[in-house]
């Protein structure tokens, strides 16, 4: 469906430049800040353009810089919004994303971006078939669902041949997208990757791979735990094993409990291979190196304090974080910057550095 960008309203405009000014600009040099500090970015998501970036859960980020932050919010039910906001932090597009044939609701939620165009994950009402798989033009805002049949489909990853791996929370599955057949079949299906936390029923959440793509790591929410799947030469799934258990790691470091990986969210690793988990009931983010420690605990303070961080994208060492603000309503909607130790794994293939060696 191709939606044309004249819907916008004199109202929403306004609304859009006055809500741009809600938040302290980000600092130009940001680079040059402490390794851990976490800022707010951008506009305040609850109020600009009329609340409908509110939420933002998926987030994805162009070649230009410019970031895709697809909202979740909990009042949308005939359509959604991608909204694009530049390397300045101004709220330059929003994209409508219509709900799905017969779906009480529409809930974007993780994006990858696949040559040009965005692919964006719709949780829908939480019932299977309703979960889809959509493609987006940024352009033209031409919408197009590529594979449906899901119930919560939530983080994606691209392997080195183009095949994209879709987590299911609520089918304990791990998806694959051929990029050769365009068929969605069952990569991978474990009970490991069910919650079973009656409190947060949520599973497998997100999916990234690591440098050589030896393993697909994959969080369960629910049940505080990092796993890794073997990826095989010929593109099957290997054995799947614990990589990090957040109630061990609590016991073993004496945090109040529940802390480590407290709803596991958003993964990215790093060039040297550490792994960020987005730990988002504990407005937290959690480092891990190579090997499973719990390295370093992250948090931001005051008004920069982050608020169910949801996914993140790396630019260099720049990590943008969504906040989805789930559990109070919205109120601290926005987006985040995180300066990290090391530049970004993903972040290499879109801004190419001078020297491969450079952290």
């Amino acid at each position: 469906m191709s939606w044309n960008k004249s819907f916008w309203s004199p109202q929403i405009i306004l609304a859009m430049l006055i809500g741009s000014a809600s938040l302290p600009a980000i600092a130009q040099d940001l680079d040059d800040l402490p390794v851990g500090t976490i800022q707010n970015f951008g506009p305040n998501l609850q109020t600009i353009a009329n609340g409908i970036c509110r939420q933002p859960e998926g987030l994805a980020i162009d070649a230009d810089g410019n970031l895709y932050a697809a909202s979740n919010s909990d009042s949308a039910t005939t359509v959604g919004y991608v909204c694009v906001i530049n390397d300045r932090g101004q709220l330059i597009d929003t994209i409508p994303v219509p709900a799905g044939p017969g779906a009480a609701a529409v809930g974007l939620l993780g994006e990858l971006f696949v040559g040009e165009k965005l692919y964006v994950l719709d949780q829908a009402d939480n019932v299977q078939p309703h979960g889809r798989i959509l493609r987006i033009d940024p352009h033209t805002h031409d919408v197009e669902t590529v594979a449906a049949g899901l119930a919560f489909p939530n983080g994606m990853a691209i392997d080195r041949h183009g095949n994209v791996y879709v987590a299911d929370s609520l089918l304990g599955a791990i998806f694959k997208l051929s990029k050769n057949t365009a068929q969605l079949s069952t990569w991978l299906k474990d009970p490991a990757l069910l919650s079973n936390n009656p409190n947060q029923p949520v599973g497998a959440n997100d999916l990234a791979f690591d440098r050589d793509q030896h393993f697909l790591y994959v969080d369960n929410a629910g049940n505080r735990q990092v796993f890794r799947v073997a990826f095989e030469q010929d593109g099957q799934a290997g054995k799947l094993e614990l990589f990090a258990d957040g109630a061990k790691i609590d016991a073993e470091q004496h945090l109040p409990s529940p802390t480590a990986l407290y709803y596991a969210d958003g993964l990215q690793f790093d060039v040297r291979g550490n792994l960020y988990v987005m730990a988002n009931i504990a407005n937290e983010i959690d480092m891990f190196s190579l090997d499973g420690t719990l390295v370093h605990r992250y948090r931001g303070t005051s008004n920069n304090a982050l608020d169910f961080n949801a996914s993140l994208v790396f630019k260099g060492r720049l990590a943008f974080i969504t906040n989805m603000s789930a559990t109070d309503g919205g109120i601290n909607s926005k987006l985040s910057v995180f300066v990290a130790p090391y530049r970004g794994l993903l972040s290499d293939k879109v801004f190419p550095v001078i020297s491969a060696d450079r952290d």
